[in-house]
């Protein structure tokens, strides 16, 4: 049996990007162009971005190809990935818990403009994240000329109306893990960022069935991470019995992601 507080320290690259979700594609370009618009990134100003629990840093390198953009990698895990050969892209080897301490190393002293969390803020413990987030804002720097420009843009997924082909009990352990809107809105009033924003963006999603099953017992979301083999074994059958395949053993499902943003006060 896997757990939670190791789940992501098992796995490699490799099978980060054997998810659906995480590999290159249609699928990561919507998520690129999204992020593009929230962070109203401007070609003719540059910035510089911490990417907190960024991963393999692949979504960090979508969004520096076609952005005057740096991208620092906030990651504790994959230490692979950080052997980077772009100017645009770095590694540094933390969890998002340093910004609890004042002391700040090398790299905490080159500005950073802006902070995306995308799909890791309920991995965050609830106790530490306002804390956290108030590092974060006396960090920043803010923007002098774009008082409407967002700081911070933290992507993550609904805590109740999902659509993902699950089971009860997975959904029980998705809705007790998973913060609610309301909860991170209030956390980031606590922190100090004002103009806070959200919208929820859906995308039509497929996939084999057995791809999905297979994904599910690779245990590719902490959901997973606290089943035992023979409880996702038995979570297959029920999802794949609550959500059939088509003719072609395709599952359809809605991916809804919540974009909320934030501002640090000029």
């Amino acid at each position: 049996m896997a757990s939670t507080a190791n789940h992501y320290e098992t796995h490699s690259a490799e099978t980060y990007e054997e998810a659906y979700f995480y590999e290159p594609g249609a699928y990561m370009s919507h998520l690129v162009d999204l992020v593009t618009q929230r962070m109203a990134f401007d070609d003719n100003e540059p910035r510089h971005m911490l990417d907190i629990g960024g991963g393999t840093g692949n979504f960090a390198r979508a969004l520096v190809e076609n952005n005057n953009l740096r991208v620092t990698v906030i990651e504790p895990f994959l230490e692979e990935a950080n052997n980077d050969k772009s100017d645009k892209v770095a590694f540094v080897k933390a969890p998002a818990e340093i910004f609890l301490s004042s002391h700040r190393d090398a790299w905490r002293k080159q500005p950073f403009h802006q902070i995306l969390i995308k799909e890791t803020i309920h991995h965050i413990d609830e106790k530490l994240r306002v804390d956290i987030l108030k590092g974060i804002y006396n960090e920043l720097q803010s923007f002098e000329n774009y008082s409407t420009t967002p700081s911070i843009l933290i992507v993550t997924r609904p805590q109740i109306e999902i659509d993902y082909p699950l089971w009860d009990a997975a959904r029980q352990v998705w809705k007790e893990n998973q913060p609610s809107l309301e909860q991170l809105i209030s956390e980031l009033e606590s922190a100090g960022f004002v103009d806070i924003k959200y919208t929820v963006e859906k995308y039509g999603s497929s996939i084999p069935l057995d791809r999905w099953k297979r994904m599910v017992k690779n245990r590719f979301w902490s959901t997973f991470a606290d089943f035992s083999d023979d409880e996702l074994e038995s979570g297959c059958e029920l999802l794949a019995k609550e959500r059939p395949p088509d003719e072609d053993g395709i599952i359809h499902f809605e991916d809804r992601l919540l974009f909320i943003t934030g501002r640090k006060i000029s």
